[in-house]
């Protein structure tokens, strides 16, 4: 499901906080979701009323930050992680993207905008990297396609970073799971209902 779903093509969204955290309470509640083994939820970059509302709204079992090599981007991840500490989200790792470049005639990668340099941050917040994607042009057509590569290309190197990728998270859930599986009550609001924070 996605947002851009319900928007004509080319319409911006222009949405203040409520708005937003009335379309995630949405999403969750009312979309048959039948059955599912793992729910990912694509968050937009920030620490904002998205964020703490679907953090408040269910249990979020482990959190994933995606960064690039940059600095600028690692700035945003640290913040990311920050919130997921202070939230008590468990963290399943980091995917650093564009993490070098393959050449798709030769196969050869190039450390183009760096590579690694999200190690750092990993050591800071106790976690690891799960993840480097490098870029690749079969991901972008596999994208534009809607194929994903690990379905049209699933030997190629790529394609076993995101399966390695899948894996760890994979055990980092069924890790939080037993040891009693996810928990918000620590991040529920305490104010009662239409009284404002900053009057207490």
């Amino acid at each position: 499901m996605s947002m851009g779903s319900l928007m004509e093509p080319g319409q911006s969204l222009m949405w203040r906080g409520a708005m937003i955290m009335k379309a995630i309470e949405q999403f969750l509640r009312d979309i048959l979701w039948s059955d599912l083994d793992v729910l990912v939820i694509d968050m937009p970059p920030g620490t904002g009323d998205a964020q703490l509302t679907l953090a408040q709204s269910v249990p979020v079992t482990a959190g994933i930050t995606v960064t690039t090599p940059q600095t600028v981007s690692l700035d945003d991840s640290r913040r990311s992680l920050d919130m997921f500490k202070k939230l008590n989200i468990p963290i399943a790792g980091i995917v650093e993207n564009m993490s070098g470049f393959i050449a798709p005639d030769t196969g050869v990668e190039y450390d183009i905008f760096g590579k690694g340099t999200s190690g750092p941050m990993a050591k800071e917040f106790d976690t690891k990297i799960i993840a480097e994607i490098p870029i690749e042009p079969s991901i972008r057509t596999g994208g534009d396609e809607g194929k994903p590569i690990t379905f049209v290309n699933p030997t190629s190197e790529t394609a076993k970073r995101y399966m390695a990728a899948a894996a760890s998270v994979w055990a980092t859930i069924e890790e939080v799971n037993a040891k009693g599986g996810a928990s918000n009550e620590s991040v529920q609001p305490t104010t009662p209902p239409g009284v404002s924070a900053c009057s207490q």
